[in-house]
């Protein structure tokens, strides 16, 4: 079975690509363009088994709410947060989700697949 991935990106561009990249991989990917349906697929009980979200997202939630709330709901869920940004917002994400990984944007394709099976443990 296909490892499920959430993938919230708000460059249209960048998540169209990423996605089909993961989903050419092998990966069963979810895309989202704001950090409202993450959560509203995460409370309507949609499970994944890894959520990747950017940081800066519009709607009312950014990527490190959508973090949070993932790991509230499902505690054992691995995420990567990316931001171009430096990670001057982390300390938030380290108080709210410890276990959550940071990725500078941009990363490479490779870098951020490298990620995702580490995380889910394939080899």
């Amino acid at each position: 079975m296909a490892i499920r991935i959430l993938f919230a990106e708000d460059e249209g561009l960048i998540r169209m690509m990423t996605a089909e990249s993961l989903r050419d991989e092998g990966f069963d990917v979810v895309d989202a363009w704001d950090g409202d349906e993450p959560v509203r697929l995460l409370e309507a009980g949609e499970t994944f088994d890894i959520v990747v979200t950017d940081v800066h997202m519009p709607g009312s939630r950014d990527g490190i709410d959508v973090a949070v709330h993932a790991r509230r709901l499902h505690p054992r869920i691995p995420v990567i947060v990316a931001s171009a940004y430096e990670p001057n917002h982390m300390p938030r994400l380290a108080i709210l989700d410890p276990a959550a990984i940071y990725i500078g944007k941009p990363y490479s394709l490779v870098d951020l697949m490298d990620a995702v099976r580490r995380l889910t443990t394939l080899p």
